[in-house]
């Protein structure tokens, strides 16, 4: 919705006559502070989804050490990583 309004709202400034008057540094200054809001605007959605995401794993600590007590009974010390096999004599 936000997208659409100011695609139409740059569309209606570049067909008024005010937009003809635009040298070449004026179209630069306004381009940069598209980009510059726009950077801004990323930066805060992506550390408010950084909070967010934090939060749960904080409040889940102890869902993970329930699960980390399924494997409690494993111990991997015993055996080896790799058996060797043993060639057959033919």
């Amino acid at each position: 919705m936000g997208v659409r309004l100011l695609l139409t709202a740059v569309l209606l400034l570049l067909r008024t006559p005010a937009a003809e008057a635009l040298m070449e540094p004026e179209i630069c200054y306004v381009l940069d502070a598209i980009l510059f809001v726009y950077g801004i605007v990323l930066t805060v959605l992506y550390c408010r989804l950084k909070f967010l995401a934090h939060r749960p794993s904080q409040q889940g600590a102890g869902k993970e050490l329930k699960e980390e007590a399924i494997y409690t009974g494993l111990s991997g010390e015993g055996q080896e990583m790799y058996e060797t096999l043993q060639m057959k004599d033919s």
